[in-house]
């Protein structure tokens, strides 16, 4: 062809314009990612501290800046409803509960995560994390709406210099039939038999969230469920809390404040692991952030605490005759319906739950986060070198079920306020625990009925662990 010809000058025209408009295109997708700020809402747990000193690098990497801000956990959930309630654009990321998952799902708050997940699959690979982490904290009717940034299960701490002075076995750190709660017990008398300024363990008794946290380990190991079935389909709401195990489990909770100091009717979650670190207390269970937390002095501060070298870690005790099973919890990262950055929050929930940046903040001076939900950082050696608990921790998150412990339906705020109450009455000694939970099921049932869960006429989903490990294959490279 003439490339003098009228034909040709078009072509290369055309060829020249579709260059421009194609720089045009490519330089404002980038002007856009440069200059876009995405808001990110958190809880001030031990990740958010870490993951602040990350942040510089996502930014460097992508061009999207971030403002993270910090807030205590009731201020981050009024926070939130009224964003949401008021469909503000001004929050882009979002670290959600698990027991807030299914209420923001059900009403649209959320947006599902799963198509982002399946277009990119390579760089999620959701076959790392641990499927009993997804069930519990992610998952909500068949949809991934979260990805874990820092995962909770429970075990137990103890002083390994007053056990010397016990004479006792060492508590296991895998599962042995003779670590039952009746010997956890003693163990906790035998301790507080050492001296007057040592106490046998501590709890944590503050209502309503704080004591349900702890309290709800110890019920559901002795085979304690809040409904008649959930989560598996029909679901029946029910409510099974009164019942011959949890008065016993009530119990037994009200006796091992009976070992604790007396302040601890009032202890939140942080002034358990505080007293431990700071106190002569022989042993405690809590959730495993209490592993490297009760290393320092204080809350995210660098002086070390007096127990530094003087403890150690142990699997949760069992009830004979019943599964044992673990509490879960912890925060997720999720997008909110009315952000006008969802590819740019996408890219942070990414980056901030990969395994790279995950290590990153497990590898942050002063060494205060191994809260993973990705199976092969718990073989990473450099990992297990600053958090050698963490093998144990690992088997924790495989036995763990938080649809069980805690069942996340989206009036389960309102029925944790109404247990707390009753459990730290009965735990103060103001009410017996037969009076505690007769009355907590009345206000369940009343609850419940307002609500239209009993009788429950909405369609039900089977959410079982095998359904969530199906979803997590087929979303995996």
């Amino acid at each position: 062809m003439d490339k003098k010809s009228p034909k040709s000058k078009k072509l290369k025209k055309l060829v020249i314009i579709g260059i421009g408009l194609g720089i045009l295109l490519f330089s404002g997708i980038a002007s856009q990612a440069q200059k876009a700020t995405i808001n990110v809402l958190s809880v001030q747990d031990p990740f958010y501290f870490a993951l602040e000193k990350a942040i510089p690098q996502f930014e460097k990497e992508t061009g999207i800046k971030v403002n993270l801000q910090g807030l205590a956990y009731d201020a981050l959930h009024a926070k939130l409803i009224t964003s949401f309630v008021g469909k503000a654009k001004g929050v882009d990321v979002v670290t959600v509960d698990q027991m807030w998952l299914s209420q923001y799902a059900e009403n649209r708050w959320i947006i599902p995560l799963t198509p982002y997940i399946k277009k990119d699959k390579e760089d999620v690979r959701m076959d790392e994390f641990i499927p009993e982490v997804i069930y519990s904290m992610n998952e909500w009717r068949g949809d991934i709406y979260t990805l874990p940034v820092a995962t909770y299960g429970q075990f137990v701490m103890y002083r390994t210099d007053l056990l010397k002075k016990t004479g006792l076995q060492t508590p296991p750190t895998r599962p042995a039939t003779w670590w039952t709660w009746d010997k956890y017990m003693e163990y906790i008398e035998k301790f507080d038999e050492l001296g007057k300024k040592i106490y046998g363990t501590v709890i944590c008794g503050a209502q309503p969230v704080p004591i349900v946290h702890m309290y709800t380990q110890l019920a559901v190991s002795k085979g304690v469920h809040w409904f008649k079935q959930f989560p598996k389909a029909p679901w029946d709401f029910t409510p099974t809390i009164n019942t011959k195990e949890n008065v016993e489990a009530l119990k037994y909770y009200k006796e091992l404040y009976q070992h604790s100091p007396e302040e601890a009717i009032n202890y939140i979650w942080f002034d358990a692991g505080t007293a431990f670190a700071k106190k002569d207390i022989g042993m405690f269970y809590w959730w495993t952030p209490y592993g490297y937390l009760i290393r320092q002095a204080g809350y995210m501060v660098k002086e070390p605490s007096p127990v530094v070298g003087k403890y150690d870690i142990a699997l949760l005790p069992h009830q004979p005759g019943v599964p044992q099973t673990y509490s879960l919890g912890g925060w997720s990262l999720g997008i909110p319906t009315y952000s006008g950055y969802k590819e740019e929050a996408w890219e942070f929930i990414k980056w901030a739950t990969s395994r790279k940046i995950q290590k990153m903040m497990a590898l942050t001076p002063i060494y205060q986060f191994d809260d993973f939900a990705r199976e092969p950082l718990f073989r990473d050696e450099d990992c297990i070198r600053l958090y050698p608990w963490l093998p144990t921790q690992f088997y924790t998150l495989k036995k763990g079920n938080g649809k069980i412990t805690r069942p996340p339906i989206p009036i389960y705020t309102t029925l944790e306020g109404f247990y707390g109450l009753q459990l730290n009455m009965a735990v103060a000694g103001l009410k017996s625990p037969e009076a505690a939970l007769a009355d907590a099921e009345s206000q369940f049932k009343l609850v419940l009925k307002q609500n239209f869960y009993i009788p429950y006429e909405v369609a039900s989903y089977d959410d079982t662990l095998e359904n969530t490990i199906k979803l997590i294959k087929e979303l995996s490279p």
